[in-house]
């Protein structure tokens, strides 16, 4: 049974899909931007992380240079969101007329080569508009959805998800990875938030300077199947949302096809290629700070311990 903060949330989320939805788009992303800066105002923790985040990836800027740039973020993060529950209603023609992309065309010829793709993306810009776009030009977009509580709420978030042409796989799913392998080897293209660790595998990367945990899946998964790993940036500008494909980040030598994931050198040697991924994502943050919604800890430092 949910309790009454878990139903609120539910309401509050299915509600806000159906009205803002019908909400003049002017007026809807007015009102995202408007409290996006009522939040970024109040400065609670979520704004003081993204804060400490950002420090890491302009450290010369100055306390109020922060504080522009992570408004900025916030009304992207909000923007986001606004887009999030306006998407399932838009058309495959306004999907690609909102979305650009620079180098689709290295994506193209990953999937031309039929051994899959691992797209590793950071939380920023617009993931699942990216996600929408490259099922409609590409292939179905294969992603895995971090559990949310409650669980009602969690299966709207799956549903708004697949049906903008996504297929979902749940983070906590029995064996999501095996799943992901073999989705990948059917020349698939498995999109996956690349720039926190959600579990307790993640391996440290050196990110902006700073011990960092990251997923070890994308590597493992690209050197289980021999497929490429392309790293993104996702931005924004003021009419559309982009992705920049960066070329192939440096696979390891050697066929790992047959390797085992648990095993000490596999995992060193995918520790490596994720360390390789680590820094084609910092390139593209690097570029568009104001879209990284990064409103959890990510590096070392700011974690509990007994997370890490």
């Amino acid at each position: 049974m949910m309790n009454f903060q878990d139903e609120a949330a539910y309401w509050a989320y299915t509600t806000g899909w159906r009205i803002v939805r019908a909400m003049p788009e002017r007026a809807a992303y007015s009102l995202f931007f408007g409290f996006g800066d009522v939040l970024w105002r109040q400065r609670g923790k979520g704004v003081q992380q993204l804060e400490k985040n950002l420090r890491r990836v302009v450290p010369d800027a100055s306390e109020s240079e922060l504080r522009d740039l992570s408004r900025e973020g916030m009304r992207s993060y909000m923007r986001y969101w606004c887009d999030a529950f306006r998407l399932p209603s838009w058309s495959p023609e306004k999907i690609t007329h909102r979305h650009r992309a620079i180098n689709d065309h290295l994506l193209a010829a990953a999937l031309d080569d039929g051994k899959g793709v691992v797209f590793a993306v950071p939380h920023a810009g617009n993931y699942d508009l990216t996600g929408a776009w490259a099922s409609i030009h590409f292939a179905q977009v294969i992603a895995v959805a971090e559990r949310l509580k409650p669980e009602r709420l969690y299966e709207e978030f799956l549903d708004y998800r697949r049906s903008v042409g996504m297929k979902i796989l749940p983070h906590a799913g029995t064996n999501v990875f095996e799943q992901c392998v073999d989705l990948v080897k059917d020349n698939g293209l498995l999109a996956l938030l690349a720039d926190r660790d959600l579990s307790r595998h993640g391996v440290e990367v050196d990110f902006f300077g700073e011990r960092a945990k990251m997923p070890i899946g994308p590597a493992a998964i690209a050197m289980l199947t021999g497929a490429p790993m392309l790293a993104t940036s996702l931005y924004y500008t003021e009419e559309r949302a982009h992705v920049h494909v960066f070329p192939q980040v440096e696979r390891p030598s050697g066929d790992w096809t047959a390797g085992d994931r648990w095993d000490p050198e596999f995992v060193e040697v995918a520790s490596a290629f994720t360390q390789r991924m680590a820094d084609r994502l910092a390139e593209g943050i690097l570029m568009h700070p104001e879209d990284w919604h990064m409103l959890q800890p990510v590096f070392l430092s700011d974690l509990d311990p007994r997370r890490v």
